[in-house]
Formats: C-alpha cells, structure tokens, sequence
C-alpha cells in the first residue's frame, strides 16, 4: 500500500474511479436541422461549456481554498485530566477549493482519517521511513505529514442500454453520470506550495519578492529595470505618483504576461494550454511533531500541531473590491509617515536608529527599511566605527566581518574587540567612493529622517551610542 492514504470522499462513488471528464474549451458543436446527433456530439457539447468555465477559473483565478476544509487534530473532552488527549483521528470539514486546473473541488462532509490504522498500514513505505524518527526511550515514533486535496471524477447510476448491432455479447447497462467528488489524503513529510514565479516584475514593483541574482551576485538585467522604475515612482511629485504607477504596473503586465506558458505543450493533451495538467493536488494543511506511542490498545496519537497557513487562498472579487478602497483612505498615521519621506527622494535604503543595538560586546545590528542592500556593496570599506575614551579620545575600532540578511534584511558589523570607549560614533556610507548600495542600484539615504537622497549621491548613516558598560 502507498504511503498516500486515502481519507474520505464525498458520496456518489459507485462505478469506476477517476473518470476523467473531457474538456475542449476551444471547440463546439455547430448544429444545423436534420442533423443526426451520436455519443461524440453530445460529449463534445459537454467539454466544450465544461473546459471553458474550467479554462477561465485555472488562469484568472488559480488555485485555492475558497471555504472551509479546516484540518484539525481532534481532543476528547475531559474535564478531570490536565494533559491533552486526542482521539487519534486527522479531521478536514466540508469546504470548497480550486485546483491549477480550474476544477472545484468540493468536500460535502466532514472526512476523517485513523493516524493509528494509517501508520500500521504504511509504516514499512520508504517515503514514511526517510522522515519518522524513534525516540530510544519510549518508543514513541515522530513524524511531520501533510493534507491535500485532489479532483475525483466517477462513474455512477447505472441504467438498461441498447447492444450494439452483431455484438450480443454486450452488456444491457451503462453508467449515465459522472459525479465529481474529491480526495483527501494524508502524506508524509511536511510540504510548502512552490512559490510561483509567474508576474515576478509585478511582485517585485509591490516589494512582495526580492530580486534574483545571478551566479555573480549580480542583479538580473530585467528585475534591475524594476527597481529602477520603483525608484522613479518613489522619486516622482506626490501629484504625478498614480499615473506613474499606472505605467509601469501596465509595462510589467505586458512583460510578465509575454513569459508565462502552460507547463505542458499546447495540443499534447486536452489540458495541454491549462497552466498545469492534471493530476493537481491542492495543500491544505502540514502536520508537525506526530507523535505515535504504543501500549496494550495499539498505537495512540499524544502530540501534534496543525498548519493551516501553508495554503492558498482564493478571495472573491467583491472582497478585494472592499479591501482596495481601504487605500484611497490613509488613515493620519500612513499620511504621516508620507509626509516625513522627502518628495525629492530618489528610494535608497535607510537605516532605522531605533534598531541599533549592540551585541555581545562586538556585534552591532541594525535594521534596513526601504529596498534591500546589494550584498557586493556591503563591505567593511563602507563601514566606520569608533570609540571614545576619556584617556585616549577617539579609537578605531577594527571591523573584522560585515554581514547582511536580506530575509530579515537586518545589518550586522562584527569588530574583532570590543569597543575600548564607552561611547561608539557609527557612520554607515552613503557617500564617498564606497557607499552602501541599494539593489535598485542607489545609495544609502542615510536615516529615516535624514534629508533626500539622489540616485547618485546619498547621505551617511551617522549614529552615536554608549555600550553597556557605560550605560
């Protein structure tokens, strides 16, 4: 048996399993009087309405849960006992969803699944063996697994039908519907969505995404056209920033558009211009630390947490039409923080003071805002720190290591000593011939409230602290 367990399906499964429904969105029936219909113009009448609203939902909607389907670890309840006691089941309600496909799938009622019998019947699976682990004391096993969702089309209500002519042999019924139902199921290891990479210029004009590199660090030529274009949005007069905006969310459109294609050859099969053929697995939640222990009664779930935020989700489009209208009213806050960005500015990164901290006595931290560092500009040369003592005045510090996370996109400075003064004097360039580079490719601005900054001359990031000896 697979490692792959079926949980539940919805009602209607008489007949076979995965009838696969046609779908040509492309071709339809043309009928003239007189006309004598067969099998195939009936079908073709189907998978032409079906493939087209299939179509439409697959690349102007994509996958998603639209309602519903919680997965959850269900508990006993149990007033007198202080530990947790789960009744050993995974748990998905009803609910909607859309696979990459464009075919709903819908759950009609709670499906549930045994982590006992499940484990028992697919322990000696290698795909469940790579990831479980045995604690040496009590036996227990632990393991991460993950629920998805998965179109299931079948056969149903059986009904008399004709022989054919000089086959007596024939049966007398057929099926006369196909239901379309669902599987869930249960899968070991804990899995994440790829990210798409589909309008990637779009996503990193909005700050959603960083910009890809090459194998030299350097930033590819069509994503440094982006952040160019951000920086002229951010650098334009307050009156010309919408129709700015509007051109080049209109440019990156146009240019992501161009890039995107089906995963399979357009003509290789009735799916084969959908972004993706089937089959199409919809994530709905990861499991983490299944934690299995065996007594008398056989194994028994005692840990365990549910992750439901690895899905995707899919908004109706009146929702997102009320939630765009929040942004043509900022609230004070939001028209504050505008105003405090000067209007001549042309986007380099900042530094905020307030998350200047130091370290362990030799690591300095701060927090970037605005676009993220070039990592090649990040270098000890664009870097001063000193240290002021009573008896020696102002000391260099020596740098030994300068380090940025762009995920965190936090800054750290790691001296080979700790400062000898109890005041430290910090400059972070912006200016000079080694300043601190954007991936928009513009200098550092300095601060949050330093002055503007232009795409070829920035301001340093001067900061003064004491540590916390001299605190």
């Amino acid at each position: 048996m697979s490692a792959e367990a079926l949980v539940n399906q919805t009602s209607g499964t008489a007949g076979l399993s995965n009838q696969m429904l046609p779908v040509d969105p492309f071709r339809s029936l043309y009928v003239h009087f007189g006309m004598l219909l067969g099998v195939d113009d009936f079908q073709t009448l189907d998978a032409y309405h079906r493939g087209k609203m299939w179509y439409h939902n697959a690349w102007l909607h994509g996958q998603g849960v639209v309602w519903g389907l919680d997965v959850s670890l269900p508990q006993a309840d149990s007033e007198d006992s202080e530990q947790t006691r789960f009744l050993g089941e995974v748990k998905v309600t009803s609910g909607l969803a859309m696979d990459a496909a464009g075919r709903e799938l819908l759950l009609e009622q709670a499906a549930c699944l045994n982590l006992a019998a499940w484990y028992q019947a697919n322990q000696d699976e290698v795909a469940l063996q790579q990831v479980v682990t045995v604690d040496e004391e009590s036996g227990d096993v632990i393991f991460d697994a993950h629920v998805t969702l998965e179109f299931h089309g079948c056969l149903s209500r059986q009904v008399p039908a004709l022989s054919e002519s000089c086959d007596a042999s024939s049966t007398s019924t057929a099926y006369s519907r196909v239901v379309e139902t669902v599987k869930v199921y249960l899968s070991p290891g804990g899995y994440q969505q790829s990210a798409s990479t589909d309008y990637y210029r779009l996503n990193l004009l909005f700050g959603l995404v960083e910009a890809r590199e090459d194998d030299d660090g350097i930033i590819l030529e069509s994503d440094a056209d982006v952040l160019q274009a951000k920086a002229q949005i951010l650098a334009a007069e307050p009156s010309d920033k919408a129709a700015l905006c509007q051109h080049w969310f209109n440019h990156f459109a146009v240019l992501d558009g161009i890039d995107i294609r089906p995963q399979s050859s357009v003509g290789s099969s009735q799916f084969g211009s959908f972004p993706q053929p089937p089959p199409c697995k919809v994530l709905l939640a990861n499991l983490h630390g299944l934690r299995l222990h065996k007594d008398e009664q056989g194994w028994q779930l005692i840990e365990g947490e549910v992750d439901p935020f690895v899905r995707p989700y899919i908004l109706p489009t009146t929702t997102i039409q009320d939630l765009l209208c929040g942004s043509c009213h900022p609230t004070q806050e939001s028209v504050a923080n505008i105003s405090a960005t000067p209007e001549d500015d042309a986007g380099g990164p900042r530094i905020d003071s307030q998350s200047v901290a130091m370290q362990d006595s030799e690591f300095i931290n701060m927090t970037v805002v605005g676009s993220p560092l070039m990592k090649a500009s990040v270098d000890v040369k664009g870097i001063s720190v000193t240290a002021f003592d009573t008896r020696d005045g102002w000391v260099n510090c020596d740098i030994k290591r300068v380090s940025y996370q762009s995920t965190e996109n936090r800054l750290q400075i790691e001296l080979r000593d700790a400062p000898a003064g109890v005041l430290v004097r910090l400059i972070v360039k912006g200016t000079g011939e080694t300043p601190i580079l954007g991936r928009n490719r513009i200098p550092l601005a300095g601060g949050i409230d330093s002055p503007a900054g232009s795409a070829y001359q920035g301001n340093d990031f001067i900061y003064m602290f004491k540590t916390r000896s001299g605190s």
